[in-house]
Parts: C-alpha cells; sequence; structure tokens
C-alpha cells in the first residue's frame, strides 16, 4: 500500500491489503453554511481529516470522503448544498456494498455533521449489518468524543450547537488558514427545556426538526447556534488529538476483537 488513501492506489495494492487486514475508514461530511467565521466545507473538511490522520497512524486505508450531506434547514443560507436522506442513504449503501463486495468486513464510517447525518446514515447502516454481516460502527462527534468536548468546553449551557465553540476550535486548528476568527459570534436562544440543542446538557429533551423558513430567523441573520466566543486553536487540538486517541481504539476493536462472516456479496444495481 503506497497511499492510505483508497483512491491513490492501485487495484493490486488493495489485494494486497485486503489479504491482511478487512478494516477501511469512509468519511462523509456535508456542504453548508457555518456562520460567518467557518467555511461551507467544515463538516466535510473535519471528516476528512480525522479519517485521514487516523488512517496514517494506524495504516488503515481510508476511502474519498463525500462531501453531501442531508442540510435541508441550512439551505436558509447561500451556497448550501444538501441531498435527499433517501439519496444520503442510498450513497451511503452503494459505498459500502462496493467495499463488502470486495471483502472489507469493517467500514468505519466518520459522520462530520455531527448528528444531523445520522438517520439515513444509521438505515444504511442497519440494512448492510443485516444483509452482509458486515460490522459498520458509526463514528459522530457528539456522541464519539462527547467525554473531552465536555471537559475543554467554556461556554455556558446552551454554548455547543452549530458553527460553535468546539466546532470552531476543530477548525482553527485543523484548517486555520480557511477560518475567519475575529468573526465569531454567540447566539444561544431562549428555548423550552424539552428543545434543548447543546448536547453536552443532561436534561428530559424531544427530537425536534429545523424549518428552513424559520432557521434564518433562529440563527440571527449570521448562521451560528450557539456561542463560539471562546473557541481556540488549542482547544481544537486537544480536541483532536482526543478524537484520534478513540477512533485508533477502535480501530484496534475492528482488528482484534470484530470476527465477521460476511455474505450476499453483491454488486450494487
Amino acid at each position: 500500500m503506497k497511499t492510505i488513501w483508497l483512491h491513490e492506489n492501485k487495484w493490486e495494492d488493495i489485494e494486497a491489503y485486503l489479504e491482511k487486514k478487512k478494516t477501511i475508514i469512509v468519511p462523509f461530511g456535508s456542504v453548508e453554511q457555518h456562520s460567518k467565521h467557518l467555511p461551507l466545507g467544515t463538516d466535510s473538511f473535519v471528516a476528512k481529516k480525522v479519517a485521514e490522520d487516523a488512517g496514517r497512524l494506524t495504516n488503515t486505508l481510508v476511502a474519498p470522503q463525500s462531501w453531501f450531506g442531508w442540510a435541508p434547514h441550512h439551505m436558509a443560507y447561500p451556497g448550501t448544498v444538501t441531498l435527499r436522506p433517501e439519496t444520503l442513504t442510498a450513497v451511503v449503501e452503494d459505498i459500502c456494498q462496493s467495499l463488502i463486495y470486495h471483502g472489507f468486513e469493517k467500514i468505519i464510517l466518520i459522520n462530520g455533521h455531527r448528528e444531523a447525518n445520522l438517520p439515513p446514515i444509521k438505515i444504511a447502516a442497519t440494512r448492510l449489518r443485516n444483509k452482509t454481516g458486515a460490522f459498520l460502527p458509526i463514528v459522530d462527534p457528539f456522541y464519539f468524543n462527547s467525554e473531552i468536548g465536555k471537559a475543554l468546553r467554556r461556554s455556558e449551557p446552551g454554548g455547543i450547537g452549530h458553527a460553535e465553540e468546539m466546532e470552531s476550535s476543530h477548525m482553527f486548528h485543523l484548517y486555520p488558514e480557511l477560518c475567519e476568527p475575529a468573526e465569531v459570534a454567540i447566539n444561544i436562544p431562549e428555548k423550552h427545556r424539552f428543545l434543548q440543542h447543546d448536547p453536552f446538557i443532561e436534561g428530559d429533551r424531544v427530537l425536534s426538526s429545523s424549518d428552513v423558513n424559520s432557521y434564518r430567523e433562529d440563527t440571527k441573520g449570521i448562521g451560528i447556534m450557539g456561542d463560539a466566543m471562546g473557541a481556540s486553536s488549542s482547544t481544537g487540538e486537544q480536541y483532536h488529538k482526543k478524537f484520534l486517541e478513540n477512533l485508533m481504539e477502535l480501530i484496534d476493536f475492528c482488528e482484534r476483537d470484530v470476527t465477521v462472516n460476511l455474505r450476499n456479496r453483491e454488486i450494487p444495481l
């Protein structure tokens, strides 16, 4: 294997890799507004970098990231591109089914779109798990890097959401040339306790969907939900380091402890 990127190798390299290892990382993201201080491709950039760094540290293949995700509410701002959820589910299924056909047994799905992509991706992963027997863990920062997020946050309750402290810090560390730290803002709207958007706050809650017609108003015409005022590259560095430690542990678990017997290795048609 000459590089960790699937698409930069020759088919003989992949054939040789599969003789020794059956794990691959597949990143998914989104192209959507991220306020005035982060680029539209934030979710895809993060998924790509996390996958790339973990792949190099563990000598694990990484598929090229899928740029677009499910982001209808962000259509309130120019530049956002959204897939229909059925389309994203189909994309995930077809990519993974192709990999399974070749003999990959453990496919680690990185979701850079922080929870929003989860319904379509979970549907695809569940179908594939039951159909093929492949192991498809989904890595989402809100859950996978939760403990370090809670420890590092400086914002008050409600400060974590979209383009806020943690997401901004991560980007300030990974892609400072694409960010505008001077444009950070804060927007913590008053909400019923059941509608809390901050994933690090304990409490009873309901799940609700955002409406594209009101989202621009809810995000104050800026695009932020939460507080980015305390974001820093140093926080992002610590956050990224823990993310990689967790991901390396997951890769090791897949390699050592997960047994898979593939079935229904079909070509997507």
